[in-house]
């Protein structure tokens, strides 16, 4: 095909046909841009192909990611759910009245919740970090989505900050439970373990604690604070990020 053109252009030049020799030029100068904007375009193409198809792939990571993070995040709502009512429980019991009704191992299972997991969340973020991290969340096209996903993030960063003053109170109560009750009186009457040999603390009776006003004022505001968390501010609004990043997930996936 080059001979072709070669041979064109001698021909011209021999039969001092200088005017057609530049129009033809020209025309040879235009096919080969329009060559150089074809391999371009094919180039382009192939280019955007092949993001999409990391695209999906992320995708698909960040759905798996995001519905276990959905599954983490109606764990601890409904754990703190319980927490709240079993403090609600206790705080009745600085009612003398209340007090004398209710046995020791009622009151017992009402610490279950509280002294049995602390207040937190541990969200998966390993794949939604990595993206971030490495520059690559303009692959995903979606503006709302990366939106979402890089604000994530900052979320997390307010809910520690909740969760380090929840840590500072569950610390508060455990410390005055092991300080003035009997820890071994709760294990033992909710059934987690039985003891063969005696002990100084069976002598412990638990509802000495509820004649504290100290007692009362650590459990108070540790009560406001659990209530809190799980308002719309923190885990409720938690829990609609990752409803809404999984809903615009599946929409790219469909297309």
């Amino acid at each position: 095909m080059i001979k072709f053109f070669r041979k064109i252009r001698q021909n011209l030049l021999s039969e001092n046909k200088f005017s057609k020799y530049l129009i033809y030029a020209f025309g040879e100068i235009i096919l080969v841009v329009i060559g150089i904007l074809i391999a371009l375009q094919i180039n382009n193409n192939n280019n955007y192909n092949e993001q999409r198809k990391v695209e999906q792939e992320y995708l698909l990571s960040l759905q798996a990611e995001f519905e276990t993070n959905l599954n983490k995040i109606n764990t601890s709502i409904k754990e703190n759910e319980q927490r709240v009512v079993a403090l609600d429980n206790l705080l009745t019991l600085f009612d003398r009245n209340v007090l004398d009704t209710v046995s020791n191992q009622a009151i017992s299972q009402m610490f279950l919740p509280i002294l049995g997991s602390a207040l937190g969340y541990l969200p998966a973020k390993g794949v939604l970090s990595d993206i971030i991290s490495s520059g690559k969340l303009n692959i995903i096209e979606n503006k709302s989505l990366r939106q979402h996903l890089a604000s994530f993030e900052s979320s997390l960063d307010l809910l520690d900050i909740q969760l380090n003053g929840a840590d500072f109170a569950d610390e508060k109560l455990r410390t005055f439970v092991y300080k003035e009750g009997s820890v071994r009186n709760i294990v033992k009457d909710i059934g987690f373990m039985d003891f063969e040999h005696k002990s100084i603390s069976e002598k412990v009776n638990n509802k000495r604690m509820f004649e504290s006003v100290e007692f009362e004022n650590i459990l108070l505001p540790y009560r406001l604070l659990a209530k809190a968390t799980n308002g719309p501010r923190l885990f409720g609004g938690l829990k609609a990020e990752i409803e809404t990043i999984l809903v615009e997930i599946e929409q790219e996936l469909e297309k």
